[in-house]
């Protein structure tokens, strides 16, 4: 498995002088918002177009409400959205509807309209090797979104069995985004250390860590930026809420 993620890391530093370039070339108005005004600072402004972005944390740390929260920010400004994720490993439709009502973002008219959910769990139960890529792509063809969610990739990634059709379903996601000016969102139970080593992060453009209240010595909600190609970021830890206006960085 680690030989053919290395080779995936290969294939996207090839054209990292090419994304470095993105910022320069790509209109500001074009830069997707996070919805958070101090996270998009933390950014450099916010999320490029073409890139493909890890947000990470440990249970409870804000990672859904962060994809939600920029997913429905994208169908305010009129695009579409994939929120892909995988029945069994994430919240029922009914659990999703009943949180997402609490936050000031949502928009229960843009619900399965304009942000569009649907189950990976059928493809993902084949475990043919390249059915799960097939279908993403096919998928990703069809609906044309301007962001990409999975929640949650690692549950993705971890009920596929074969390393190729793990790797070939990630790319499926990553060079759709890269070749055609969108972003995709991953989202994972992942920490600090796991960033060092699962070769996943190699091949996406940037990584958000959000770090759980019940994991820092002051109680407090922080988040880093671990990663971010193309553009100049804070690498420092800001502190952030989770209140009825979503995820906010600062004051």
């Amino acid at each position: 498995m680690s030989q053919i993620w290395q080779d995936a890391a290969k294939e996207t530093a090839a054209r990292s002088t090419v994304f470095s370039d993105k910022k320069s070339k790509t209109a500001p108005g074009r830069i997707i918002s996070t919805g958070s005004d101090g996270l998009d600072k933390m950014l450099g402004g916010g999320i490029l177009p073409g890139s493909s972005v890890f947000i990470c944390g440990a249970p409870g740390s804000g990672k859904t409400v962060l994809a939600q929260q920029m997913a429905y920010k994208v169908a305010a400004a009129g695009g579409d959205v994939l929120y892909l994720y995988v029945s069994g490993f994430s919240e029922s439709s009914v659990n999703r509807v009943r949180a997402l009502q609490s936050f000031a973002f949502f928009d229960p008219s843009a619900y399965n309209i304009q942000v569009s959910y649907q189950d990976l769990e059928p493809a993902i139960r084949s475990q043919q090797m390249q059915d799960v890529a097939m279908y993403l792509t096919g998928l990703l063809t069809r609906t044309n979104p301007k962001m990409i969610i999975v929640d949650s990739m690692k549950a993705v990634l971890d009920r596929i069995e074969h390393a190729a059709a793990a790797h070939s379903a990630m790319l499926a996601i990553t060079d759709y985004a890269s070749k055609h000016n969108k972003v995709s969102l991953l989202v994972g139970e992942y920490e600090v250390d796991d960033i060092a080593r699962h070769k996943v992060f190699s091949i996406v453009d940037g990584v958000i860590l959000l770090t759980a209240h019940y994991q820092s010595p002051d109680g407090k909600r922080y988040a880093r930026i671990a990663k971010m190609r193309g553009c100049e970021h804070s690498s420092e830890p800001e502190e952030f809420q989770i209140s009825i206006s979503g995820l906010q960085v600062g004051g």
